[in-house]
């Protein structure tokens, strides 16, 4: 006769484990279940949110070319005359005669300032916000990254991205037992429960990775000084200060991007941060074999300020370079595109189905 107590604490034991992480997954899930299934919504939209905005404003990328365009100079000038005046944060260079440029502003006004998206005709000298008008992948955008309510709706997201990572993982410790026929039983049942094990699982990898990614977007400026002190070195190299000369004016911008496009050589001119900081230098960026490279001149002499030449190393450092490709691979081919945005449109179908699930166990309870 075969003795099964010494087993049944043991049954026990695993049984009050495996309700305690059903629970924790379950009231967590529910806690964040909104905010989730809209983020990862809007998500599926935003993979193809370069090509939706270019759809939406034509009129920024078709340009009617002449033969005066404004200097980059000038085009700094437009904004800077503009009324209110707007500082220039970073410039985009456009790729195309027929392309606006695109700058990130600060509008300085009396009354407060404001920051926003500004394009600048560079025919005509027009400047248009962003935000100015009904735009589809505007709010798109402002729903993914602030559900629509602003800086405490941001961090509404943020954490409920967190919370996306930690239900994954609770829900491989909740699978993990009752692995090996998950993919039959979706097949051959087919019930809400099923599909909700075999979603999970194929798209809890990249689901962590668009959660993580995403809250460094959003709280990157906490983030990164303690990766740094795990690492034990910075994660990028820092945009340099330089000497102010006494009793010395900066030289024109004109100057400037001379300097600067004559060091890139054939490489493409991507951006531009001018030097806003009485110390502060001017930044150009362009890429060039595939890799995005920066140029700082000093805007006292115009001279290249050099750089140490290493290479910056780590595993963060590395994930400072692409944490932004990983959350939207949007550089990548639009097949891995496609992918990606199913992926995350599964994280709302997981919202949908942890719903039905949970409805039905109440109503059998009932």
């Amino acid at each position: 006769m075969t003795d099964v107590s010494a087993d049944a604490p043991t049954a026990g034991s695993n049984k009050r484990k495996r309700s305690f992480w059903f629970h924790l997954h379950f009231w967590v899930g529910w806690i964040a279940a909104l905010p989730i299934a809209l983020v990862c919504l809007t998500g599926t939209i935003l993979v193809f949110e370069g090509d939706l905005f270019r759809w939406e404003h034509k009129e920024h990328f078709q340009l009617d070319v002449t033969d005066s365009p404004l200097s980059v100079a000038e085009v700094l000038n437009a904004y800077q005359s503009a009324d209110p005046p707007l500082r220039v944060n970073h410039l985009g260079i456009p790729r195309s005669p027929e392309h606006s440029y695109s700058a990130y502003c600060t509008e300085l006004r009396p009354d407060g300032n404001r920051g926003g998206r500004v394009f600048l005709n560079p025919y005509t000298g027009a400047l248009t916000w962003m935000s100015d008008g009904f735009s589809i992948s505007h709010l798109m955008i402002d729903i993914h990254r602030h559900l629509a309510a602003g800086r405490l709706g941001q961090q509404i997201a943020a954490i409920s991205s967190l919370v996306l990572a930690i239900t994954c993982v609770i829900g491989l410790v909740l699978w993990w037992p009752l692995r090996g026929r998950t993919f039959v039983r979706a097949l051959k049942r087919g019930q809400a429960l099923d599909w909700h094990n075999a979603l999970g699982l194929v798209a809890m990898a990249p689901l962590i990775i668009m959660a993580i990614t995403g809250i460094t977007f959003t709280w990157g400026r906490h983030i990164w000084p303690l990766l740094e002190d795990i690492q034990g070195s910075p994660t990028q190299q820092e945009r340099p200060t330089v000497v102010v000369p006494a009793n010395a004016e900066k030289l024109g911008a004109g100057t400037i991007v001379e300097t600067a496009v004559a060091l890139m050589g054939d490489a493409r001119w991507t951006g531009y941060q001018p030097s806003n900081g009485e110390a502060s230098a001017h930044a150009f960026f362009y890429t060039e074999n595939g890799k995005t490279l920066r140029i700082f001149i000093d805007p006292y002499t115009g001279r290249e300020i050099k750089q140490a030449d290493v290479e910056l190393a780590g595993p963060f450092t590395w994930y400072r370079k692409n944490f932004g490709r990983l959350h939207t691979l949007g550089p990548y081919h639009l097949f891995a595109r496609i992918v990606w945005g199913i992926f995350s449109g599964v994280g709302t179908v997981l919202v949908i189905t942890g719903i039905w699930v949970s409805v039905k166990r109440w109503r059998r309870r009932g």
